[in-house]
């Protein structure tokens, strides 16, 4: 069988990041039920690690590289599975997973923000930015429901409200970390740019597992676990690496397009295994959503050099 050519491990990329990803926030919601935040981040990572490292092993890819890109890999990883990661667990330990999923749709809005107010940074159009608020004001249409419903109940509202508050830090982080990993330029291989970020990660999350002795409090269920290996591979091994893959090739601005589309399958998946039902305003939001990733995608941003294909290895330079 051929190899892929570039075009087509753009669309298979983007396809894992939009539906796995999307997918993941129902087995985030059941993992958080029976283990801390933390332990369901560092087992995650751990499995995650042994899968990307036996890739490597059978690619005969060396996982060494240069200090500075290391420490520039950790810091990205630790943005995105621990800042991201562990606050997200958190938060739908207080809130519905459909919910955190339109929050997390935030993460285009502060990329663009980001991106506007840094020197060279990859700025939208006036398509993208009304492809931007389209996508802000779908999600509105997505949560309207759910805030309706709430602000009923003050002790729920309250509940809420906190876990829409990390939820925002969760997704500031992710953005951060997104644009910091477009801007460092890392020339290494894709798997090998996941697997430190990832064990970078899983490093942190272990010792926060410990020191807030979360092992003795965790319940290791059938669920818990299934859910920790779902989450391992496809979550992390196909949805970040295909993540990866993408920040070297594709404008950040409109990588992070999935935060549009994985409330949408969140949404749908929360309807098909948990019988959630959608509302018209929900239905409405979904509209729109589909709409602003379209035009965001079509959009043009300022040009970028694109580097080299990561999955053929590349030269360490000292």
């Amino acid at each position: 069988m051929p190899p892929l050519s570039h075009k087509s491990r753009i669309v298979v990329s983007f396809a894992c990041v939009y539906f796995f990803w999307g997918s993941t926030y129902g087995a985030i919601y059941i993992a958080g039920m029976h283990l801390a935040p933390p332990l369901v981040g560092a087992a995650r990572s751990f499995f995650s690690t042994i899968l990307l490292c036996a890739i490597c092993l059978v690619r005969r890819t060396s996982l060494r590289v240069p200090l500075r890109t290391a420490g520039q890999l950790a810091l990205v990883g630790i943005l995105f599975l621990t800042c991201n990661n562990l606050l997200l667990v958190w938060a739908e330990t207080k809130v519905a997973s459909g919910f955190a999923a339109l929050v997390v749709a935030l993460i285009p809005i502060f990329v663009a923000l980001i991106e506007t107010v840094l020197p060279g940074g990859e700025t939208l159009n006036l398509r993208g930015w009304l492809g931007t608020l389209l996508g802000a004001i779908g999600m509105f249409a997505l949560l309207w429901p759910t805030l309706h419903r709430t602000a009923a109940n003050t002790a729920t509202n309250q509940r809420s409200l906190f876990g829409f508050v990390i939820l925002i830090v969760a997704a500031l982080a992710f953005a951060v970390g997104s644009v910091l990993s477009r801007r460092f330029h890392f020339r290494v291989d894709t798997f090998v740019a996941t697997t430190w970020q990832i064990a970078a990660a899983g490093v942190v999350n272990l010792a926060l597992a410990l020191a807030g002795g979360c092992f003795y409090t965790a319940r290791w269920t059938t669920g818990g676990l299934l859910s920790i290996a779902y989450l391992a591979v496809f979550g992390s091994v196909v949805g970040f690496t295909a993540y990866t893959y993408l920040l070297q090739h594709i404008p950040v601005t409109k990588v992070s397009t999935y935060a549009f589309v994985n409330p949408i399958v969140a949404v749908l998946i929360g309807a098909v295994l948990f019988h959630e039902r959608l509302e018209p305003a929900e239905l409405a939001g979904t509209v729109l959503i589909i709409a602003a990733v379209a035009t965001v995608i079509l959009s043009r941003t300022k040009a970028t050099p694109i580097p080299a294909d990561p999955l053929q290895e590349v030269p360490i330079e000292e």
